[in-house]
């Protein structure tokens, strides 16, 4: 759902120019469905397993601290698993984040396409991505997370290289659809697959947890890509330079146990 938010958003980015405001319109619009998430937030029920629990994590949560409390044990029972696991998609987000936020910048600056270019390459190639993501998910409960995520990384590692790398003409298209692909997937399997790894009562804080771990680590990786751009003169090796960090998402990704096919009790013994 995330990435089909990120769909609508390129839909408004091709009519930027003449939206009121231009490009501030689409801050006003994306502002807007925080209503909806928060509407969401109060809908959707828990699972059955938080449920079963879920008198052992209120009394945790009842004291002063008790988030902290949780956040504690988590980490005495799961020290090496949690470093490992926000390893992973902290230098795969610090990796990834300038390849794909600053892709439509990219066509049109460099490049030279028009929104509308960039919009006309984005919807269809990330549905076409969309649809891949689902069966490779599919294909991850068969030979596993750990081997689908490894692929995938280096799949989205070298096509973004190749997008960059000043290539130009038709090639770029299918370029660009690759990349997006090994990251939807890499990175929809990898968020699902650090949660899958601990027990119940801790997943909701391990997928918070991890999704600020990506966040700030793509953070400074596009605040590094101006540092890099000052140095190269160009975007494309100044993005390029992030993606070297690949390899340790790859490495940590090695150690973590395998969720695929088993429960979550078998793996949380693991």
């Amino acid at each position: 759902m995330t990435y089909t938010g990120a769909g609508l958003a390129a839909l408004f980015f091709a009519a930027v120019n003449i939206l009121p405001g231009r490009w501030r319109a689409l801050y006003v619009i994306g502002g807007l469905t925080i209503l909806f998430v928060a509407y969401l937030r109060r809908s959707l029920p828990e699972t059955k397993r938080f449920q079963l629990r879920h008198e052992e994590v209120e009394k945790l949560e009842a004291h002063i601290g008790g988030a902290f409390d949780l956040l504690r044990r988590l980490v005495k029972e799961y020290p090496t698993r949690i470093l490992l696991a926000f390893l992973t998609v902290g230098a795969f987000g610090f990796a990834v984040s300038p390849s794909t936020v600053l892709a439509a910048s990219y066509l049109q600056k460099t490049l030279g396409y028009a929104p509308w270019q960039a919009t006309t390459l984005m919807i269809p190639g990330g549905l076409l991505a969309l649809y891949l993501n689902i069966m490779m998910g599919r294909l991850s409960d068969r030979i596993g997370r750990k081997r689908v995520v490894f692929i995938m990384m280096l799949v989205c590692a070298t096509a973004y290289a190749a997008f960059y790398s000043g290539l130009r003409g038709p090639v770029i298209p299918p370029l660009w659809i690759i990349a997006f692909f090994g990251f939807f997937t890499a990175d929809s399997l990898a968020r699902g697959f650090t949660v899958e790894i601990v027990p119940t009562a801790y997943r909701a804080t391990v997928a918070g947890l991890g999704y600020a771990v990506e966040t700030f680590c793509g953070g400074i990786s596009l605040a590094l890509e101006g540092v890099w751009y000052d140095h190269f003169h160009a975007h494309g090796p100044a993005i390029s330079m992030a993606l070297l960090a690949i390899p340790i998402s790859l490495i940590a990704l090695l150690f973590l146990p395998e969720p695929a096919g088993r429960t979550l009790e078998e793996i949380s013994h693991a």
